[in-house]
């Protein structure tokens, strides 16, 4: 599934320093910066309500944003960008800056994901315990193809199994992990643990 940029209009900020940051956010805008893809770095002042509504609401910092870029005298500039860092303030736990990353929309970048884990293991409907071992994926994608999080089906898991990246199939989309790393692991049920055992002894004897 793709999606499409967000708009998000900013402005050219010439001044920089403590003070002028305060300033700005005084005025409900916060100090922002714009730089790679091959251009030169750029201050930017970015109306915070406005970044906040143009942020997808699931997406969130993964949003590809269509940055249009004011600057008096010149002609408004349209840049293709993601988030790629952000300062919040530990009190307020407010947006206080926030860095823009020039991206190619044709080109794939590294980004992270939520994961999400659906169905009830076949082995823990017989008593065993699940465990999952990720809340968060690497993957590389297209800015317009990013998604929203990796679904992980582990329906399927039994007792004693374990379901690894490899294991994993995914479209749209690359995971940027180690294939061997664990997802999932459903220990088996205690009763089926302890006969387990009682046949290996028989079968030593």
């Amino acid at each position: 599934m793709t999606h499409e940029a967000s708009a998000l209009t900013v402005e050219v900020r010439h001044n920089t320093g403590k003070g002028v940051a305060r300033s700005l956010r005084r005025a409900g805008r916060i100090p922002g910066i714009m730089y790679g893809g091959g251009g030169e770095r750029v201050a930017l002042s970015v109306d915070l309500h406005t970044l906040k509504k143009a942020i997808d609401p699931e997406l969130r910092w993964n949003t590809w944003f269509s940055l249009t870029v004011k600057e008096d005298g010149k002609a408004d500039v349209t840049e293709s960008v993601i988030a790629v860092d952000r300062q919040i303030d530990p009190l307020r736990r407010e947006i206080v800056h926030v860095d823009f990353l020039r991206v190619d929309p044709a080109k794939e970048i590294d980004a992270t994901v939520p994961v999400e884990y659906s169905g009830r293991p076949v082995g823990v409907k017989a008593g065993g315990k699940l465990k999952t071992f990720r809340r968060y994926a690497k993957i590389s994608a297209t800015p317009d193809a990013i998604p929203v999080k990796v679904m992980i089906d582990i329906a399927h898991l039994e007792g004693d199994q374990t379901m690894r990246i490899a294991d994993l199939k995914v479209e749209g989309f690359r995971l940027k992990e180690n294939p061997k790393a664990p997802l999932a692991h459903v220990e088996a049920a205690k009763a089926k643990v302890a006969e387990a055992k009682v046949e290996e002894k028989k079968g030593k004897k």
